[in-house]
């Protein structure tokens, strides 16, 4: 069984900037996000059985948003939201500042030089249907790659530079070892931390050994709780750029490689 993150990637290219949520610069809390993982939502009550396959590991999940079972019903447009295309917890307007501040590499700022975006690669775990993808690369990243836990539509290829797969997040190909710049989740780890023990862990150093040295980490969360996140960012692997622990609902955490 291959589980790694909430949904399935489908791209619908756009031209312009997709803004879901609020606009929101780096020196300020975030504001309330359109809608946050709960483990006490009405949504639980909903019957998703009729979805569960032979993937026994959904038995294990601490809630239904971290099974299989319903991310599969979710993506096949029986769920709450859009099936062909939602943006988890923030939209790209959101993430824009941050990925900005962050991902400035020493030679940019001692020069005082613009950096040339497109030579960042970046990651995105758990892909889902966000249009993220799309914003990125109007904005000049290009070199991206994104996972998830199945099947990627064939008409989803909308660039020939973006890599699109089918992953585990647990256990990553050997081949991107310290390949990426930037890491850019959203809920991805809190659907694995929601999945059961021990799986946010794994896809953490996962995700540390896909980093680059000096790379960084940007984790949009309102579920993983704080002293699992900070066993998970070991203090003595990664450094802490930013908390977004007094963030409201759902956090913006930033962290480096060390």
């Amino acid at each position: 069984m291959t589980f790694s993150t909430p949904c399935a990637f489908t791209a619908t290219p756009r031209t312009t900037p997709h803004l879901l949520h609020h606009n929101c610069p780096p020196n300020i809390r975030l504001e309330e996000p359109l809608y946050q993982f709960t483990t006490s939502s009405s949504e639980f009550d909903k019957d998703y059985s009729k979805f569960q396959g032979d993937d026994d590991e959904d038995a294990n999940a601490r809630s239904q948003f971290g099974t299989k079972s319903y991310w599969d019903a979710m993506y096949e447009g029986m769920g709450d939201f859009d099936a062909d295309e939602y943006s988890w917890y923030y939209g790209f307007e959101v993430v824009k500042p941050y990925l900005l501040d962050y991902t400035a590499n020493d030679d940019a700022v001692v020069s005082n030089k613009k950096q040339d975006k497109s030579t960042i690669s970046i990651l995105i775990p758990g892909c889902g249907n966000d249009p993220m993808l799309i914003d990125l690369y109007n904005a000049g990243y290009h070199r991206l790659t994104a996972f998830d836990y199945k099947y990627l539509p064939s008409g989803s290829n909308y660039v020939d530079t973006v890599e699109l797969s089918v992953e585990d997040a647990r256990a990553l190909p050997k081949e991107w070892e310290q390949s990426f710049d930037v890491i850019i989740e959203k809920g991805a780890l809190d659907a694995i931390y929601l999945s059961g023990d021990g799986n946010f862990e794994q896809s953490v150093k996962e995700f540390s050994r896909c980093l680059k040295s000096g790379g960084v980490c940007m984790s949009f969360s309102g579920v993983v709780p704080e002293e699992v996140r900070r066993d998970g960012f070991d203090g003595k692997k990664w450094k802490w750029l930013r908390d977004g622990s007094e963030d409201l609902k759902a956090g913006c955490f930033v962290f480096r490689k060390i």
